[in-house]
């Protein structure tokens, strides 16, 4: 299973974006290569973008949504604990790569901050 981060989906959604064309063949590539799924966390950062409902589940056809469990939620807190913030809460890549981590999931991602905490994870990146 490929976890797809919200970074990745939203270059591949917006045609303008500089990461669109290396996004959409990362996503393609998965889709070839394995099942893929996207954190409920990404539906609600793509909610924040303006879109609606029916074209996000559109967009996601053919790709798994996965729930953010207790275990999940306990990680995420636990990597965010040790990390030198200014936030008190951690952010929503957090819950995200704690999901891949939790399942052992590989994670196609845009984003290559704070990498170094989730050392049990295999990125892949689509840029």
């Amino acid at each position: 299973m490929i976890l797809i981060d919200t970074s990745t989906v939203v270059a591949w959604l917006d045609q303008s974006h500089p990461d669109h064309k290396t996004s959409a063949q990362a996503i393609v590539n998965a889709l070839m290569d394995d099942d893929v799924a996207v954190s409920v966390v990404t539906l609600a950062e793509l909610a924040v973008g303006g879109r609606t409902r029916e074209a996000m589940e559109a967009d996601l056809k053919g790709m798994i949504v996965i729930e953010v469990t207790a275990d999940d939620a306990w990680r995420a807190g636990q990597v965010f604990a040790r990390l030198p913030r200014k936030q008190s809460t951690p952010l929503p890549d957090f819950f995200i790569r704690a999901q891949a981590a939790e399942r052992s999931w590989r994670h196609l991602t845009n984003d290559r901050r704070r990498l170094g905490w989730w050392p049990d994870v295999e990125f892949i990146f689509g840029n």
